[in-house]
């Protein structure tokens, strides 16, 4: 009795291991051919140019609020002389 099971067996059995194999072989020949990308490199190359453009900026805004803070303080420097000045025309004269 099991050897007529395994008789009916074997022969569809085969063909589906045949097929199998033949995909395998396959797809993996295919994985082989298939140039592999990482994206690692790429992403951090993207990283370190943005912090680039942001240290760029940053240094950027701190030289333009330096001069302006400069320029404020000369801007107040002067206007104080001259209200010293004014106040001196009109209170000693």
């Amino acid at each position: 009795m099991k050897d007529i099971g395994i008789k009916k067996f074997i022969p569809a059995v085969l063909p589906l291991l045949w097929e199998l194999f033949r995909h395998f072989k396959r797809d993996s020949g295919h994985n082989n051919n298939i140039k592999k990308f990482d994206k690692t490199q790429e992403k951090l190359a993207t990283v370190e140019h943005l912090i680039v453009r942001l240290e760029k900026t940053v240094q950027q805004s701190r030289e333009t609020t330096q001069t302006i803070n400069n320029r404020l303080q000369i801007w107040l420097a002067l206007n104080s002389a001259i209200l010293i000045a004014i106040a001196v025309k009109l209170f000693f004269y």
